[in-house]
């Protein structure tokens, strides 16, 4: 199968004038954090917020009144950090799904993916798993992910159709949501579940600690370093699935690496945090107009601005609102209409 007409094999090399993307893209992050420091109640200032890191990191002997460091040490930096990974998981997954069916508009959302990690998350909570610890919920939602994946990448075959992916997307998707709802109806009578399904449903930063963050970080990073690994390969499967094996590319291998590290980002980041959709699909766009297709920067590139847009939508959510706005409603909010636009410039035609 080789590649739509009208497109180029992803460079090895980034494109002149665009290897100070990611130095540039970090400092935005960096801009980000710091405002996502300041942001929130209290009467806290720049000058605090460094005080208050510096003594923590040993970089100062200055102290300050144990309110506002609990307020930054406790609450939001460990909140932003968790933010910023989440971001760049789903940043780094939307990528990686762009790159393993080769079409823009495969997101973990729009395919199921976070469905399933959803409703294998749900079941924890509904069978008590949860009370094991955080880590037993994330395992079971990245379970859930890459069952989707599988399925997603048996029933697809080889030859991966635009409306064939989108509509076993939309149908998965379908079937996961209705068994999550038949659980949360069976289970009616306790309404402490229902609610608290309810609110991670929706995605929210809330109540999380450093103990959720220890968890998010060794597998998000370990998603995103076999995401960089496979990078190689995933540039020459531009060029279409025979191209791909007759230049040596291990296709099986590549695709259970990539089901796996799509499995760790989507499911610790649905795990922890709930589903936040759209971000997979806004980001790795964005990110490809700006730096090409290759993976080499690619997936980098859309890791760091999937963690400084939803640390941006947290944070923004917290200031202009006196009530939480939950950021998965704001993601789908901005997505939805960008996928609508990505789709109508495909011109896809469903039959």
């Amino acid at each position: 199968m080789m590649a739509r007409a009208g497109t180029t094999p992803p460079s090895p090399n980034a494109p002149q004038g665009r290897g100070k993307l990611l130095p540039l893209a970090f400092a935005l992050w960096l801009g980000v954090l710091a405002l996502a420091l300041l942001v929130g109640p209290g009467e806290l200032g720049l000058g605090d917020v460094l005080t208050i890191l510096g003594s923590h990191l040993g970089i100062s002997d200055a102290s300050s009144p144990a309110i506002a460091d609990a307020i930054v040490w406790n609450l939001r930096l460990p909140r932003a950090l968790l933010a910023t990974l989440v971001g760049a998981a789903l940043g780094a997954a939307g990528a990686l799904t762009q790159g393993i069916f080769r079409n823009p508009l495969a997101e973990p959302g729009i395919l199921g993916i976070s469905s399933g990690a959803a409703l294998f998350a749900v079941l924890g909570f509904a069978f008590g798993v949860d009370a094991f610890g955080p880590w037993a919920t994330a395992g079971l939602a990245a379970g859930g992910a890459v069952a989707v994946l599988l399925l997603l990448l048996a029933f697809i075959g080889a030859r991966v159709d635009v409306a064939t992916l989108l509509l076993s997307g939309v149908a998965i998707a379908a079937l996961t949501s209705a068994i999550t709802t038949l659980i949360l109806a069976l289970a009616a009578q306790r309404w402490d579940l229902g609610l608290r399904v309810l609110q991670w449903m929706m995605g929210s930063f809330e109540g999380r600690s450093w103990s959720h963050l220890g968890i998010a970080a060794p597998l998000v990073s370990g998603g995103l370093a076999l995401s960089l690994w496979i990078r190689r390969d995933l540039d020459v499967l531009f060029l279409g699935a025979d191209t791909a094996r007759s230049l040596g590319v291990d296709l099986r291998r590549l695709h259970l690496l990539a089901v796996a590290a799509i499995g760790l980002l989507v499911g610790s980041a649905t795990a922890l945090t709930g589903i936040i959709g759209f971000v997979g699909l806004i980001v790795p766009h964005l990110a490809r107009r700006l730096i090409g297709p290759s993976h080499r920067s690619l997936l980098p590139l859309s890791a760091i601005l999937g963690g400084a847009l939803l640390l941006l939508v947290d944070t923004g959510t917290r200031a202009v609102s006196g009530i939480v706005i939950p950021p998965g409603v704001v993601t789908s909010l901005l997505g939805a209409p960008a996928f609508l636009w990505i789709l109508w410039r495909q011109r896809i035609r469903v039959p």
